[in-house]
């Protein structure tokens, strides 16, 4: 396992940096699309930011992930099967790479017109 590179020893890149600070801080900021030429440090310094912030609780067992605080709804089927105490567990802050061209529709799905127009 190799250790992760420290935020505060990426040198340059000032304004990404605030950004990604923000964003950590305040979620209402809804993230921050970092792009730039190959090798300025951009997966790096996300990386390094994501070994900073807390770890995470989520449902146990869950292959998504759900949020523990979470009201029936909002959780995925397997979660919302479960009993009353949820079991939880600790994980570190996901990091996500999205491929280059990555378009909207792909990374959150898309409205099935036909379903739509046939079921409502």
């Amino acid at each position: 396992m190799s250790l992760p590179f420290p935020f505060s020893a990426i040198v340059g890149q000032d304004d990404m940096k605030h950004a990604l600070m923000i964003a950590a801080v305040d979620p209402s900021v809804g993230g921050v699309l970092v792009f730039g030429d190959r090798g300025t440090g951009k997966s790096t310094a996300i990386r390094a930011l994501a070994e900073l912030m807390p770890k995470m609780s989520v449902v146990a067992n869950c292959p998504y992930n759900c949020d523990p605080g979470a009201v029936r709804p909002g959780l995925c089927a397997a979660c919302a099967d479960q009993e009353k105490t949820i079991k939880t567990r600790q994980i570190p802050m996901p990091v996500v790479d999205l491929p280059l061209g990555a378009t909207e529709d792909r990374v959150i799905g898309a409205l099935d017109l036909e379903r739509a127009l046939t079921q409502g």
